[in-house]
C-alpha cells in the first residue's frame, strides 16, 4: 500500500508540474455527462431544448479507492426564455490534489421548428456561449526538492482564462445530431498563437436515432466524437434502451470509449448507464470500468446525476412555432 501511495504522490506532482508549465487548460472534463441530461454542457445549441425549466447536477469521482482522488461537480440550469430563444448557466468545480479549477458557463440558443408538430420533436438550433475559467494551485500541498524554484514563484498559482463556445443541433423524425466547438481561447492566448502551448479547443460531434419498434419502448444507438486541435480523438459508442409512460421513463444501456492520439490507440473503458424520470425528478448513474494500470491500482470511477424538470415559469407564453 505504501508503494501505491508513493506512486500516487509522484503521479500527482507530475500532473501539477504539467499544469503549471502549460496554461492552455481544458474547462469541464469530458465524461458521460451528456448521457445524463447534461448534453447542454458541451453544446450551447441545446440550451432550452424543451419547454421545461431544467436543473441538472452531476458528480464524477475518479480512482474510487483513493480518499483524495480527482472529482468534478457541475450544476446547470437552462430554459426556453422567450419565444424561440433558450438560455442557460452552469458552474463546475474540478478538484485534483493541489489543483482546483472553477468555471462558469453562460450561453444562449435559437430554435427553428422543422415541422408543424407542437411537441418540439423536430427542430434545428444554434447557440453561442462563453466559459470563464479559473485554476488555482495550493503550493502548501507540495513538497518540492527546490523550494526556490521560479516555477513555484509568485503569480504562478492562479490562472484566469475566457473561452468562446459555438454549436448547432437538430432532431427530425427520431434522428438527432449536433456539432460544437468548445473552449476557443479569448484571453491569454499568445502562447497558443505562437505555437508554444497546445490549443485547448475541442470539437464535439454526435449522432443517434431513437428506434421506436414497439409501444412504450425504444432503442437509441448513438456515438459521440471528441476531437481537439492537438490530433487526439475520443470516441464513445452508446446503446440505450428506454421504457416510458406519460410522465415516467427508465433507460439503461452501455457506453464504450476508445482514444487515439499521436502515440497510438487504446481502449479506455466500458460504462453501464442507467437513468430515469419520475414526475419532475430525474436521476442517473454511470460506472466506468477502466482498463489502464491506474484503474487497476487505484479503482474505477463513477458519476451520479440528479435533476428537476419544472414547468416553465420564465416564459409563460411558451414556445413560438410560427
Amino acid at each position: 500500500m505504501k508503494k501505491n501511495y508513493s506512486f500516487y504522490k509522484i503521479f500527482s506532482l507530475f500532473i501539477t508540474v504539467f499544469f503549471i508549465e502549460t496554461k492552455a487548460q481544458e474547462t469541464l472534463p469530458f465524461y458521460q455527462q451528456y448521457l445524463l441530461d447534461g448534453d447542454f454542457l458541451f453544446n450551447p445549441a441545446l440550451l432550452g431544448k424543451t419547454d421545461d425549466v431544467v436543473l441538472n447536477f452531476n458528480y464524477q469521482k475518479q480512482f474510487s479507492q483513493l480518499s483524495e482522488s480527482p472529482n468534478v461537480q457541475s450544476l446547470g440550469f437552462h430554459a426556453n426564455v422567450f419565444d424561440r430563444v433558450g438560455a442557460g448557466i452552469s458552474f463546475f468545480r474540478d478538484q485534483n490534489g493541489p489543483i482546483s479549477s472553477n468555471g462558469l458557463m453562460l450561453g444562449a440558443s435559437y430554435f427553428i421548428p422543422l415541422s408543424d408538430e407542437e411537441d418540439r420533436q423536430d427542430q434545428f438550433s444554434f447557440g453561442i456561449g462563453t466559459n470563464l475559467y479559473n485554476m488555482n494551485i495550493d503550493y502548501t500541498q507540495l513538497n518540492p526538492e527546490q523550494p526556490g524554484d521560479p516555477t513555484l514563484g509568485e503569480n504562478t498559482n492562479d490562472i484566469f482564462l475566457a473561452y468562446a463556445n459555438l454549436g448547432a443541433a437538430f432532431k427530425y423524425r427520431h434522428f438527432f445530431a449536433g456539432i460544437s466547438v468548445i473552449d476557443i481561447p479569448l484571453t491569454n492566448d499568445l502562447p497558443i498563437i505562437n505555437g508554444i502551448e497546445p490549443s485547448p479547443t475541442k470539437f464535439y460531434l454526435n449522432a443517434g436515432y431513437d428506434w421506436h419498434f414497439t409501444d412504450g419502448m425504444f432503442l437509441t444507438p448513438s456515438l459521440m466524437m471528441n476531437l481537439n486541435t492537438n490530433s487526439s480523438r475520443i470516441m464513445d459508442y452508446n446503446l440505450m434502451a428506454t421504457v416510458f409512460g406519460e410522465q415516467n421513463n427508465l433507460s439503461a444501456g452501455l457506453s464504450f470509449r476508445s482514444a487515439k492520439s499521436a502515440v497510438g490507440s487504446q481502449n479506455l473503458g466500458m460504462s453501464p448507464v442507467i437513468k430515469g424520470r419520475v414526475g419532475n425528478f430525474t436521476f442517473g448513474a454511470v460506472y466506468n470500468f477502466g482498463v489502464s494500470e491506474l484503474t487497476e491500482n487505484f479503482g474505477n470511477s463513477f458519476m451520479l446525476s440528479i435533476g428537476f424538470n419544472i414547468e416553465n415559469f420564465i416564459n409563460a407564453r411558451g414556445f413560438r412555432y410560427r
